[in-house]
């Protein structure tokens, strides 16, 4: 009986299985009036964006083929071809307008870098050329007459074979790593040695300049300033005497000259007025006030003297603008007329300059203050690079200038004076104010 039901169920599968996967016809039922003119809507408009893209995709293979065959289409812009001398008489023009003299003060200026690199160079020790020749090589626009220099030439794409002990074990490792820039400090003598080091002069911390513009310019050991600006005593704090006596007058501004001393009330009413400047003028580097400032920074060509004193370079530029009243308005407001303020200001900037310098600044300006004339070893530069250099020398001691009163006066802000000129980018209305950090 088992056997005869298993047969039964063998044969009775196929049978099941074929009428559960037989095909049965669709069942069409009829459309409707309006469902059949929906539809042929429908393809009309399908037919229609159909054809428009056909006409389309034609028109692109149409003036694909024009641009290719070079027929020029309809209201076609004409672009004028670019050649070399369309590209130089763009280049001239840029620097006619932008550089101070023109293309040829420019091409003189690079002559003169290239001349200055040369009696650089023939200044060197002839052992110095394997460290600084490499990196010449790797210069761009390098005049022949520097890189074919005796010693010089034959440095270019090698590593210096006198290295200092103190880089030795790196240059093993990454020497060919290197870049030529740092190909200096393989030097042996640019690494302090104890030899070197016993000869260096042991400077005290005040050091007292003779002979100097203004006399006695670091001699702040001066008996009658430490009275003018001592420290009350405790009684005088108990008894509220102290406080009663701090006053921070503004000098006048009629009264203020080239030669007249800052107090603690006019740093603070400078400080004050660079917001009421910048509220007036603006901080934007862009507009036309701070492009006719920088502008007129290239063609007055004045670079030393916008260092030097750069706030009476500024007043002076800005006298030549029509925003001159409003910014007379803005230092009126803290007690200045645009020339008092600038008088005032350069001298803060150099007081602070003077009462943040390093001993080692110190020791160089009384080197060169002792200068009567450029000394023996200018003669071995080009009458203009002596010149130059004579006059830098000049400059820096004119920024380092001031009085044992004005340092005085900056003494409690650094910190001020420092952010109000630091927060520019080390500019303030696009005129350079550099080392008073």
């Amino acid at each position: 009986m088992l056997k005869i039901f298993l047969l039964l169920a063998f044969f009775s599968l196929p049978a099941a299985a074929q009428d559960y996967l037989s095909w049965q016809p669709l069942e069409v039922t009829a459309v409707e009036e309006d469902e059949e003119e929906e539809n042929s809507e429908k393809k009309k408009i399908d037919l229609s964006s159909f054809q428009n893209a056909n006409q389309r995709v034609k028109k692109m293979v149409i003036d694909l083929k024009e641009s290719l065959a070079g027929k020029p289409k309809k209201n076609e812009r004409k672009v004028q071809a670019v050649t070399h001398e369309s590209i130089y008489s763009a280049i001239v023009e840029m620097i006619e307008t932008s550089y101070p003299g023109g293309l040829e003060a420019m091409v003189e200026a690079n002559e003169r870098i290239g001349d200055e690199i040369y009696q650089l160079i023939m200044a060197l020790p002839k052992y110095a050329y394997q460290y600084v020749g490499p990196f010449i090589h790797d210069m761009p626009h390098v005049p022949d007459r520097v890189l074919n220099i005796p010693g010089i030439k034959e440095t270019k794409g090698k590593l210096p074979t006198r290295i200092a002990p103190q880089m030795q074990e790196y240059v093993k490792k990454y020497g060919k790593y290197m870049s030529t820039h740092f190909y200096i400090y393989l030097m042996p003598e640019a690494w302090a040695t104890p030899e070197r080091e016993k000869r260096i002069y042991k400077y005290d911390k005040i050091i007292p300049i003779k002979n100097g513009k203004p006399e006695g310019l670091f001699n702040v050991n001066v008996r009658s300033i430490f009275t003018k600006y001592r420290m009350p005593d405790a009684e005088k704090y108990r008894t509220g005497e102290a406080l009663e006596k701090i006053f921070r007058p503004q000098t006048p501004a009629g009264q203020v000259t080239p030669t007249s001393s800052i107090t603690e009330g006019d740093v603070e009413a400078a400080l004050a007025s660079f917001q009421s400047i910048e509220e007036t003028l603006g901080t934007n580097r862009f507009d036309k006030f701070h492009t006719a400032l920088r502008d007129m920074a290239l063609s007055d060509n004045n670079l030393m003297g916008e260092l030097l004193n750069p706030m009476q370079t500024l007043v002076d530029k800005i006298n030549r603008l029509p925003e001159k009243e409003k910014f007379a308005q803005a230092v009126a407001r803290h007690g200045f007329t645009p020339e008092s303020w600038a008088l005032t200001v350069d001298k803060m900037i150099k007081a602070r300059r003077v009462a943040k310098m390093s001993p080692g600044i110190a020791l160089t300006l009384a080197t060169w203050r002792r200068l009567k004339k450029p000394p023996k070893y200018f003669d071995m530069l080009t009458p203009y690079n002596r010149q130059v250099s004579w006059d830098s020398i000049q400059l820096f001691l004119g920024m380092y200038s001031s009085t044992p009163e004005n340092v005085l006066a900056v003494k409690n802000y650094g910190d001020n004076i420092r952010k109000a000129f630091s927060a520019k980018d080390m500019m303030f209305i696009e005129t350079p104010v550099f080392g008073i950090f």
